[in-house]
């Protein structure tokens, strides 16, 4: 159970999440349609106190953080979690919720 101060974390991928993937990679500065609402998903979870991350396999550059400003993407980080303990750093990010196109449970 998380205290008041500790806000929830969510890492959503971009790919297939925020924009249309259908033609795949196309390259690292080649970005698809906003998927339709997902600005709106992510402003209502950053109203309810999520800290949300773009967890992405592309680097994060000027293009992909225009985008996201572009399409009003509600975000804090892109491929890090600040808080993240030092000696786990460089590996899975640590979030409560995963949102991925391609996720499975078991």
């Amino acid at each position: 159970m998380k205290d008041n101060k500790t806000k929830n974390t969510i890492c959503i991928d971009f790919d297939g999440v925020l924009h249309d993937y259908s033609n795949g990679f196309q390259g690292k500065d080649v970005f698809g349609e906003m998927i339709p609402n997902a600005n709106d998903g992510t402003q209502v979870l950053h109203e309810k106190g999520w800290k949300i991350i773009i967890y992405t396999t592309r680097p994060k550059t000027p293009a992909l953080e225009k985008w996201l400003k572009d399409h009003n993407i509600a975000y804090d980080y892109i491929n890090e979690n600040p808080e993240q303990p030092e000696d786990s750093k460089g590996g899975k990010l640590i979030a409560d919720i995963y949102l991925d196109n391609r996720g499975m449970t078991f």
